[in-house]
């Protein structure tokens, strides 16, 4: 599969600029930003995801990720049926929608399931990329590292409560967020497997094909 790679700082920039509110509790360094290129880039991008993690074959896998609220039940069916280990928590801020029957507010559930294995990676990962192609929260951590914390921010000139995402960083952390609009994913980590660059290079599944880096098109 040909990707992209780009480096990036871990800044305050970088993390107001992933389209969440989020908080990274340690020290994280370096990401990177990876995109797989084709014609139907959300489901190259979730075929390179699921191929990069079932590579690296590190487990368990944390996988958190928002839904909507009539959305709960099927999502709880469809872990048990597959026998995959899950919390569901409702966060504490609340959403709006409003259909013909008026203005609904909800908390939204919040599901994070622990991954022991290749299948039940590759069941969820194709039954819940779509998610984060529309742009809810979905990440993947290498540890039980993410909590959510509620607290007031600013929108619109308005305060408003929200659950930002925390993620502790106690020693060797990694974890993964999915690009805007599901194009790619980001892969923060303080692991040296994966730094410098020429080490994460090695580490990527065979037949990988760099065709940028940064700036840089690779011939």
């Amino acid at each position: 599969m040909d990707i992209w790679i780009v480096e990036e700082k871990v800044t305050n920039k970088f993390i107001g600029n992933l389209g969440h509110y989020l908080r990274v509790d340690g020290e994280v360094e370096n990401a990177y930003n990876l995109y797989a290129i084709g014609d139907d880039y959300v489901e190259n991008n979730k075929d390179f995801l699921l191929e990069f993690l079932l590579h690296e074959k590190r487990y368990p896998l944390f996988v958190t990720f928002i839904v909507y609220d009539d959305q709960t039940d099927e999502y709880t069916t469809f872990l048990k049926k597959n026998k995959i280990e899950f919390v569901l928590n409702n966060l504490d801020e609340k959403r709006t929608y409003y259909d013909f029957r008026g203005k609904h507010q909800y908390h939204p559930p919040c599901f994070t399931a622990r991954i022991e294995d290749d299948d039940s990676l590759a069941l969820l990962l194709n039954e819940t990329y779509w998610l984060p192609a529309q742009n809810e929260f979905y990440s993947i951590s290498f540890s039980d590292n993410l909590t959510f914390e509620s607290e007031e921010v600013i929108e619109w000139r308005r305060k408003r409560k929200r659950s930002i995402a925390s993620f502790k960083i106690d020693g060797n952390t990694s974890f993964i967020l999915i690009e805007h609009d599901g194009a790619g994913f980001y892969l923060l980590s303080n692991e040296e497997k994966y730094f410098p660059l020429t080490n994460f290079m090695s580490s990527l599944p065979k037949g990988t094909v760099v065709t940028q880096i940064n700036d840089t098109v690779k011939r």
